[in-house]
């Protein structure tokens, strides 16, 4: 059944992607892009609160709650802000950080310590996915990336979006996946439509104009994002975060293989190496 959770959670990844590239390439602002998947789930989320058993929750998960939603939406909004001061292609290279910083926030906050073979793999799948992204054009050197300020607002989304997925899990294992989505959009809306209420108003009135014109892309994205949102949550609740991350990078692999068969993409062969490497960390993760 997990490997089902994992399959959904890495097919859906791309589609979410997908349906962000196309807004954005319209001129949404990709914050407005954040902030309708949120808010959408929590006006459709609304009603399921009936049929949520809260008074059985602990105290502990609205502490917890709440953290999330401060850290997922700054971590949203510096993640966003860096889109202004990088290339777009350096993005993947950096993703790679995120399971190992999870992972390294696990041990401490959730007691999750890896065993050497799924420390091993999980490694691997980081070097895949590094690989995996390291193809295309790249400008300038590198020691001038690292000290750019668009890499220390990516680095530092990262680790707040890494450290929101640990301590999601504790909500989780609170609560269960489903209450912890509707809370998880619930909650974080209002602080993301805090930040979005600095943005400059002919902004605002070019993303709401947008929205209208883009419904069946808007909606295609609020479908995927809390499919993956809700299969991410169904993970955490039986694999260690920093596991479920570097799982998660599997993504990446149907890019590429979307990328080759249907966008007769080239330079493929860099990307092709990644992916098997990738495959064989997993396998080194689901293999007991």
């Amino acid at each position: 059944m997990i490997l089902i959770f994992i399959l959904i959670r890495v097919f859906a990844s791309p589609f979410s992607n997908f349906f962000q590239k196309k807004l954005t390439n319209s001129q949404v602002s990709p914050l407005f892009v954040v902030l309708f998947a949120y808010t959408f789930l929590a006006l459709i989320s609304l009603p399921v609160l009936w049929f949520l058993e809260i008074r059985n929750i602990p105290n502990q998960f609205w502490m917890y709650m709440i953290l999330v939603g401060v850290l997922d939406a700054f971590g949203n909004f510096l993640l966003v802000k860096s889109l202004q001061n990088m290339d777009l292609s350096l993005f993947g290279p950096l993703n790679a950080f995120k399971p190992v910083i999870a992972l390294l926030f696990g041990i401490f906050i959730l007691y999750e310590i890896p065993s050497v073979k799924g420390l091993i793999g999980m490694l691997i799948i980081v070097l895949g996915s590094y690989f995996l992204n390291m193809s295309g054009e790249r400008n300038g050197n590198t020691f001038a990336l690292y000290l750019s300020k668009g890499f220390w607002l990516r680095i530092s989304g990262i680790t707040l979006s890494a450290v929101s997925a640990v301590i999601i899990k504790k909500v989780v294992l609170l609560s269960n996946p489903l209450t912890a989505l509707v809370f998880w959009a619930i909650i974080g809306s209002p602080f993301l439509i805090l930040i979005y209420a600095f943005q400059k108003k002919e902004i605002k009135q070019k993303d709401f104009y947008l929205m209208s014109a883009q419904k069946l892309n808007f909606l295609g994205l609020f479908l995927s994002i809390t499919i993956m949102q809700l299969f991410t949550l169904f993970t955490f609740q039986k694999v260690f975060v920093g596991y479920s991350l570097a799982l998660f990078q599997l993504s990446s692999v149907i890019n590429v293989l979307m990328g080759f068969f249907f966008l007769k993409e080239k330079d493929i062969k860099m990307r092709l190496l990644g992916s098997f490497i990738m495959i064989f960390g997993t396998l080194l993760i689901l293999i007991k």
